[in-house]
């Protein structure tokens, strides 16, 4: 009985190890990547399906990991630099 308890414990352990598996994503960046260098107001006329951030310079974001969010950086101009997921 000691045995089995044993065992269930490793492998409960091991299970706890392994690599935990990509969270799907569903961003959709590559689907917007023509608004790279149109004004960020174009974007005040769009509505997304993913939760949206919108970063400037200087902005403080958080660290957190979305694989569904979509990000757009703006640059010093007002304009879409930048596109991707997370």
């Amino acid at each position: 009985m000691r045995n089995i308890v044993s065992s269930l414990m490793l492998v409960s352990a091991l299970a706890a190890c392994s690599p935990e598996e990509p969270a799907p994503t569903d961003c959709t960046a590559a689907d917007h990547q023509a608004l790279i260098g149109q004004s960020e107001t174009v974007l005040e006329t769009m509505t997304f399906a993913v939760p949206v951030r919108v970063i400037h310079p200087g902005d403080m974001v958080t660290m957190d990991f979305q694989p569904n969010r979509l990000n757009f950086h703006i640059d010093a101009g007002g304009k879409i630099e930048k596109i991707e997921c997370n």
